[in-house]
């Protein structure tokens, strides 16, 4: 059984280098742990889906709460999910373009679009949607 859980954090301090340190590290620890997933960042907040073992999930959840790049870290969703949304990645990071606007807009999100304001019961159907679009860097 595959587990998900989804999160939102505001970036403490943005900067760049921050996210490739996430990416970096998803990428080096991720498959080990057989997670996969996807990060979005916009305007200075993450949100993030992570997939695979429960326990494996979960204690990297507990590594994020306690990380200093993310400040009040809001839980959206978690729970056990039919199949993995990223199968293929260890993390994959969304490159914004008017059409990921449109998906969110379209899932009931607010405007102008606040990712820590994403309602946790669309968490998961607005992953599912933006995952079947084109933008995303795999890693």
């Amino acid at each position: 059984m595959i587990y998900r859980l989804i999160y939102a954090s505001r970036a403490r301090a943005f900067r760049s280098e921050d996210v490739a340190g996430i990416l970096r590290q998803s990428r080096d620890n991720n498959a080990a742990a057989s997670i996969t997933g996807a990060l979005c960042l916009l305007d200075g907040v993450y949100m993030q889906y992570l997939e695979g073992p429960q326990a494996a999930v979960e204690r990297l959840y507990s590594i994020i709460l306690a990380d200093d790049r993310h400040q009040q870290v809001k839980l959206l969703d978690r729970g056990p999910a039919p199949a993995r949304v990223f199968a293929d990645w260890s993390m994959a990071l969304l490159d914004w373009d008017e059409r990921i606007r449109a998906v969110f807009l379209l899932h009931g999100m607010p405007h102008p679009l606040d990712l820590y304001a994403t309602p946790s019961d669309h968490a998961a159907a607005l992953f599912g949607a933006i995952a079947r679009t084109p933008g995303w860097v795999a890693l």
